[in-house]
């Protein structure tokens, strides 16, 4: 097994030089609008699902909304939680129930399962490895990987849900909850794409690479980044006028997916080093035999 940790050989400087060179090369950030696209369109539907869940119990639904839009509202532009906000406060006055139900996740599922594909696509493309997996592979693949992500969601909600109750009795406690644990979970939900996304049949399981804690640095990164542009310049505001909440989202979405295929393509770079080093490192034993 490779150790990614000793980074192939290479510095950082060279190795985000690299890794640079490589996402311009392989246009992830065309990939990324790709993803971005799937993933707006699989988050209203997916919202409609969660009020469909806590429909019956008001109690329950109104703390998964405030929870959920109080976590958004600390990495997502103001507009852009707003219009979750909004979006969930429509879908809670008139909860649909039966064939909206069945709408609502048949549109998630397609659109979730699609953001999964090009999430695959974009890292086969980063690692340099064709798809030759069969069919169905390719379909358990990208199934399983949905439902982990969306079962890690799940539980990243949980367990705001649980720090904001406790948070009434220590909030510091609630704070080691929310940016201690979730960003464990989002390395997990990384770790899950590298290893089983991009066809590498001959790659063993580590949950936590560079590559992985790269993304995250740089999805959280990119995600405040992105928030403090839009809430301090107003410039979308005036070009898109109602529409500026839905570009705000959009071009959110754009940023932090793309510092996950970012933390691909730096995973790749630090394992073709690694084989180029082992090579060199095998031709010289097998010279040194000769000679012997």
């Amino acid at each position: 097994m490779v150790d990614l940790w000793t980074l192939g050989g290479l510095s950082w400087r060279e190795l985000l030089k690299r890794t640079w060179r490589e996402s311009w090369e392989d246009a992830i950030f065309g990939q990324a609008a790709r993803l971005a696209f799937y993933h707006f369109l699989a988050l209203f539907p997916s919202l409609l699902l969660l009020m469909f869940l806590f429909v019956k119990s008001s109690d329950a639904n109104s703390a998964v909304r405030h929870t959920l839009i109080d976590a958004l509202r600390q990495i997502m532009p103001q507009r852009s939680s707003e219009l979750i906000d909004n979006t969930m406060s429509q879908l809670n006055a008139r909860p649909h129930t039966g064939i909206g139900a069945v709408t609502a996740a048949l549109g998630a599922g397609w659109a979730a399962l699609n953001g999964t594909w090009a999430m695959i696509s974009g890292l086969n493309t980063a690692y340099e490895v064709r798809e030759r997996r069969s069919f169905w592979s390719i379909v358990f693949t990208t199934f399983g990987l949905t439902l982990a992500i969306m079962i890690l969601s799940l539980a990243s909600l949980g367990i705001i849900l649980f720090g904001t109750y406790i948070s009434h009795r220590s909030v510091f406690g609630f704070r080691v909850v929310e940016w201690v644990v979730i960003p464990i979970l989002l390395l997990l939900a990384f770790a899950l794409f590298y290893r089983f996304g991009p066809n590498l049949s001959d790659r063993e399981w580590a949950w936590s690479t560079p590559g992985a804690v790269a993304a995250l640095v740089l999805w959280v990164g990119s995600a405040l980044l992105v928030r403090f542009y839009f809430d301090l310049f107003h410039s979308y505001d005036r070009m898109y006028s109602g529409l500026s909440a839905v570009a705000m989202l959009l071009m959110w979405l754009y940023f932090t997916n793309a510092a996950v295929l970012i933390g691909g393509e730096l995973n790749s770079e630090i394992e073709k080093a690694a084989e180029h080093q082992s090579g060199q490192r095998q031709s010289s034993t097998t010279n040194a035999s000769g000679r012997l």
